[in-house]
Formats: structure tokens, sequence, C-alpha cells
């Protein structure tokens, strides 16, 4: 029984000592024994307020518990060695002047001053365009198409003033018949034969990078706008014909007086 008794003894304590390294200490915090991964992705903003740029950071499980977590940067920064990010909800950010905008730096998660998971990233390489603005869409009856504009802050920025477009639309009522076109010009032409007439369409509009020195991700999408296109009648098939001999002969009056 005493050979027993020791032996439960000693199977006890290792069970503890095992315990004690598996992560996690007796006050529930993690333990510097064993750490998880947590993968995380990032994207960079530039001038987002005046001359000042925004980096954001978020862990890639939405459940993670990042109570204690920090996120880190390092390198590529002017004055300083490090920075360390703000925390908003379950977003990590840094709005700040001292982004270089030339090579690497290194983007860490930290629990109490240690290195869990790194990244090494180029702040130039992972721009996120703020989303379009101000969509547009208006009849022009002569040229029987619908002129669609809409704006962007980056066309007032010195950085990632080159982006790409994509153009979205649908009929309102077929869900996920979106149609789609790319355009590096904020304005674009939809021929209305091209078209339902009489329907209700919504169109949206998002922007990347145009790949070059900065690249990155999509923007979010732009607020939808919404317009009907007009019901067609017998007029309507007279007078666009009509109209269009009219143009072509205007044309042609203008050249000759030219010459």
């Amino acid at each position: 029984m005493m050979i027993l008794g020791t032996s439960f003894g000693m199977a006890f304590y290792l069970l503890q000592v095992v315990s004690g390294e598996s992560g996690y200490a007796q006050n529930g915090d993690f333990d510097d024994a064993e750490l998880d991964d947590y993968p995380f992705s990032c994207y960079s903003q530039l001038e987002v307020d005046g001359s000042q740029h925004l980096l954001t950071c978020t862990f890639d499980d939405p459940d993670v518990n990042s109570t204690n977590l920090e996120f880190e940067i390092c390198g590529a920064l002017l004055d300083v060695k490090c920075l360390t990010f703000n925390k908003l909800q379950e977003m990590y950010f840094i709005k700040t002047k001292k982004f270089l905008l030339i090579g690497n730096s290194e983007i860490c998660v930290k629990l109490k001053e240690k290195k869990i998971t790194c990244k090494e990233m180029n702040i130039v390489k992972i721009v996120k365009p703020e989303a379009p603005f101000d969509i547009r869409v208006i009849y022009r009856e002569g040229a029987n198409d619908f002129l669609v504009t809409f704006n962007t802050s980056h066309l007032q920025k010195k950085y990632v003033k080159e982006l790409l477009h994509e153009v979205a639309y649908r009929q309102e009522k077929h869900e996920n018949d979106w149609m789609h076109l790319n355009l590096s010009s904020t304005k674009l032409a939809l021929l209305q034969r091209k078209l339902q007439p009489d329907a209700i369409y919504e169109i949206k509009v998002r922007s990347i990078p145009k790949p070059d020195y900065f690249e990155g991700f999509w923007s979010e999408w732009s607020p939808s706008f919404h317009f009907r296109t007009p019901e067609i009648t017998e007029l309507n098939l007279l007078c666009g014909p009509i109209s269009l001999i009219i143009r072509r002969l205007w044309n042609n009056c203008a050249r000759n007086q030219k010459k």
C-alpha cells in the first residue's frame, strides 16, 4: 500500500507539472511556455487625414480572445524604431506620418512583450483605397444612353492616384445577376439598348490600386445608386432614328463649313 500510495502521489505531481506547461497559468493568463499562433491580416490607407497614413490589422479568426494581445510595427519608420497599435474593439490601427513608404516592416502580435507571431510587410503593397462615392446616373435621350459618373478622394491625393475601378450593376429584381465593367476613368456610358425598358437598376463601384509602385486590395463598395430606364413607346421608336439622322446631318454641315 505504501508503494501504491507513493506511485499515485508521483502521478499527481507529474500531472500538475504538465498542466503548468500546457499554456495557461493558474490565474487564467497565457503562459510563456506555449503560445498559439495568431494569423492576422493588415491593410494600409494613405493620406486619410492630410498627410497621415492609416494601418489597420485584424485577426483572421474573429472569435480569438484578444484581451491581452498587442500589435507592434518595427522598421521602415521615420525617427522611431517601433510603434504600438491602438485598439478599437477587435481592430488594431495606427494613424501616423512616420511610415517611410520605402522598404519592409515587421508587424508582430505580442503578449506581455513576447512576440507570438510576426509578418514582414511593405506598406505600399497592402493598400486598400477609400471607397468611391457620389455615384450618379443621367439619362441622355439624344444619345440613347446613361452617363454614369462617380468620385474618389484619390483624385486629390499625392500617393495612390492611379486606380482601377469595377462597376457592377443589375436589374433590381434580379438579385444575383450582376454585370461587371472595369475602367480607369470615373465615368462611363451604358447603352440604353443593353438595358431592359421601364426597369429599376442598382449600380455601385469599387476601386483597387493600379499595379505599379502601389499595390493592394479592393476598396469597399460605394453606396448603391438606383435609376429607372424609360418606357419604350412608338414615339420613342420613331424619334430615335430621326434624332440620329438629324445629328448626322448637323455634323456633316459643320464639317462642310470648316472646309
